[in-house]
């Protein structure tokens, strides 16, 4: 079935179903599925006989990313300014708004972002469509509250917790056109993140060192550095030469937190004056938010109070646990409004060039922004070089070996549009570069699968052994680095930081990506435009493939030409820097702007 066939409008009246969840599903009438996450590629022997089309996808218009990502991140500015208030006052606190902006923040955005994709995807369908009904699960007694953001992220992705937050905006609608079919959950009381806690002997002896012995070797005012994204030994030699003893700080893991509906009843911020979807986001604020900000909040206070780390520190840098580190971001919030620079390096691709990312959280809430190489204009950001590969040695690379393709997995469903449609285009265009190559080429073919824990829903393998079952595959357990030493040319075919380290090391690589640069800040476009006359970004599978086989005989003479390492160079004094010295210099910007905080 075409796309054409699957959103088209019609006038026949249709059942919704609006999860892969198949209880909620008939099959005696006709359906509308509200995404192609109902249908789950392991399960197209259920849904394919069905009478069924799918509803057109919410936000991939033109420009429609770029309208709906500012009106988010201002209402998410305004929520936050809100909440400020309502969270001291829950908590008997007098914190500021940048440490709850350090603390909540990064949910806060996602949280706005998820909940206006299922608002207005199931807005968009019921205006489109003619509907019988829709099953709703009985939320009675079901929770969209989760321990904490990370595992509000991953029920971004669970069946039940999305139906029971598209019955509530159904609820809250008090739609009348379309019958409600109640379907108990049956002790189902929220979200359950699987744990992970199986150690070896040798992972827990490590955890024991680092928890319980180095931190001895701490000092009060000591630098505090953790997940720098710099290799191992990079960063142990850049405590070295900061003179102290280094550590490998790791939060613990979180204690028990136990939802307290009772107390939730009493956090609330207005909601009165608002309609449609800012009047719904702030009512559902109280249900939603992570027990680890409200009910858990001093349980959260109590163990950051017990821990080891430096209580004066010089500074505190990280690269990654600004995100959902819940126990680090109220650390530093607190060191933060008690005079502790705070500094967050770059930790990928998208930083300086993606529309919306000037205002992500982890820009806004740090002292000084360490980028890898550029500054756009604004003095904040201070251009440092590529952590991920400081202080890696040039691979030694088989010049006749094979052609890598890395590809990337689904996304999480905590963005604004639909993620679900823009992926499958995306393994699309996989099959379609694919085919193009000669068959010479597609037998020296290794295509790399990336996964996280979630993505089994996407069925990556299966989909490739039924469209090219003569590609070799290779999951993400395989090294990166060594399938990349052994090949003759990487290609990317989506906008990733691989792309920027291979560049910085010099690696022969070429990208294609759908969508071409409409994605990236005007700034950006003229550096990439770069890339793309030099053939090292394609305008689309087809070009891509053409390319390499017209140079497939001599892809070191085509890298090594003046024309791409003129235009690699170039792209990466903005965007790839890299250093001889990195510790050196990483040490002088981290002590300067430390001293000048």
């Amino acid at each position: 079935m075409d796309n054409a066939q699957l959103y088209c409008g019609t006038e026949m009246k249709r059942y919704l179903i609006t999860t892969a969840d198949e209880r909620s599903w008939k099959f005696d009438r006709p359906v509308l599925f509200l995404g192609e996450w109902c249908r789950l590629y392991g399960r197209r022997h259920v849904w394919s006989g069905m009478d069924a089309i799918v509803a057109e996808p919410y936000g991939l218009k033109v420009g429609q990313k770029e309208r709906d990502i500012t009106y988010i991140q201002t209402l998410s500015s305004q929520l936050l300014c809100e909440m400020v208030d309502a969270l001291n006052a829950f908590h008997n606190t007098h914190h500021g708004l940048r440490y709850w902006h350090i603390v909540i923040g990064p949910w806060l955005q996602r949280y706005v972002a998820a909940t206006f994709n299922r608002y207005f995807t199931l807005e968009q369908a019921l205006k489109a469509h003619e509907l019988l009904g829709t099953t709703v699960f009985d939320f009675t007694d079901y929770s969209l509250a989760t321990t904490d953001y990370l595992a509000f992220s991953w029920a971004c992705n669970d069946d039940v917790w999305n139906h029971v937050l598209y019955a509530k905006i159904l609820s809250f609608w008090g739609y009348k056109k379309i019958e409600l079919d109640f379907m108990p959950l049956r002790s189902i009381r929220g979200f359950a993140q699987e744990g992970n806690h199986k150690f070896t002997w040798r992972r827990r002896a490590v955890r024991f060192v680092l928890n319980n012995i180095l931190p001895k070797f701490s000092r009060n005012r000591d630098a505090f550095i953790s997940n720098s994204y710099l290799p191992l030994i990079e960063e142990v030699k850049l405590q070295i030469s900061l003179g102290q003893c280094p550590q490998l700080w790791q939060s613990p893991e979180l204690g028990k937190m136990a939802l307290d509906l009772e107390k939730r009843q009493r956090f609330s911020i207005d909601a009165e004056n608002y309609t449609g979807f800012d009047r719904f986001v702030r009512i559902q604020l109280n249900e939603i938010i992570p027990i680890c900000y409200l009910e858990g909040y001093n349980q959260l206070v109590k163990q950051v109070k017990s821990l080891p780390w430096p209580t004066e520190p010089m500074f505190i840098f990280t690269s990654v646990n600004f995100s959902a580190d819940e126990i680090f971001k109220v650390w530093t919030g607190g060191k933060v409004e008690e005079g502790s620079p705070y500094f967050i390096g770059q930790h990928g691709n998208n930083y300086g060039t993606l529309i919306g990312n000037p205002n992500w959280p982890e820009l806004v809430t740090c002292d000084k922004f360490l980028t890898w190489g550029w500054t756009n204009g604004n003095s904040k950001n201070l251009p440092a070089f590529v952590f991920k590969t400081a202080g890696l040695k040039p691979l030694c690379r088989v010049s006749d070996g094979g052609l890598l393709l890395v590809e990337t997995f689904i996304p999480i469903r905590t963005f604004h549009y639909d993620v679900y449609v823009e992926h499958e285009i995306y393994q699309n265009e996989q099959f379609r570069f694919v085919t193009a190559l000669p068959e010479a080429i597609q037998q020296q073919l290794t295509v790399r699968l990336r996964h996280h824990k979630d993505s089994s829903c996407w069925s990556d393998e299966q989909r490739w052994k039924a469209r090219s079952p003569q590609t070799r595959i290779e999951n993400d357990l395989a090294n990166i680095w060594e399938m990349i030493a052994q090949s003759r040319l990487v290609v990317f075919s989506f906008d990733s930081s691989g792309i920027l380290e291979n560049l910085a090391l010099n690696i022969p690589t070429m990208c294609f990506w759908h969508g071409g640069f409409h994605h990236l800040l005007p700034g950006a476009k003229a550096y990439y435009e770069l890339l793309r006359g030099a053939g090292i970004i394609a305008d689309s599978p087809e070009q891509a493939a053409e390319n390499i086989a017209f140079r497939w005989d001599n892809i070191s003479e085509w890298w090594g030409s003046k024309e791409v390492q003129n235009a690699r160079k170039a792209f990466c004094g903005q965007y790839a820097r890299t250093e001889k010295h990195p510790v050196r210099v990483l040490k002088k910007l981290l002590i300067n702007n430390a001293k000048r905080t």
